[in-house]
């Protein structure tokens, strides 16, 4: 299994998979979803939109600030769930690649025992992001994806 991440540009204008995949799209609340090019070997898209943020103890994001959810997380472990054994890749997109699609990229990877190290040392990964979907696949390891 390929655990992939780009940015919306990259994907919006096609990406080279030599089997069949899936993407997890991430767009900042209030965009329009990203034109997923429909490739030969695309299988499914899931959509979400949740801001780059990472709430703190003592620090209260403003308002219009939405972080990733529990329900989100657990969309993604449910998608990741019902396409794993029948693709060859999982690609993950957000606006600039950078933060969130890898945090995201990071948890599949490790809740799937395959290296996720490679998304903490070429990228910055969102670490509340990771933490939310690694902490949703924890709660379904009876789904048994591994």
């Amino acid at each position: 299994m390929e655990i992939s991440v780009c940015d919306r540009a990259e994907i919006e204008r096609g990406i080279l998979v030599r089997s069949n995949y899936v993407v997890i799209s991430i767009r900042d609340p209030g965009k329009k979803r990203a034109k997923v090019k429909q490739q030969s070997g695309l299988r499914d898209v899931l959509f979400l939109a949740f801001h780059d943020a990472q709430p703190s103890v003592g620090f209260e994001l403003p308002p219009e600030m939405k972080p990733i959810t529990p329900a989100q997380a657990k969309k993604i472990r449910d998608f990741v769930h019902r396409h794993h054994a029948a693709v060859g890749a999982i690609v993950v997109h957000c606006e600039q690649g950078m933060s969130r699609s890898p945090a995201v990229a990071a948890a599949i990877s490790d809740a799937l025992g395959l290296e996720a190290q490679r998304f903490w040392q070429f990228y910055t990964p969102n670490v509340y992001v990771y933490h939310t979907v690694a902490d949703a696949f924890e709660r379904g390891q009876d789904i048994g994806c591994t």
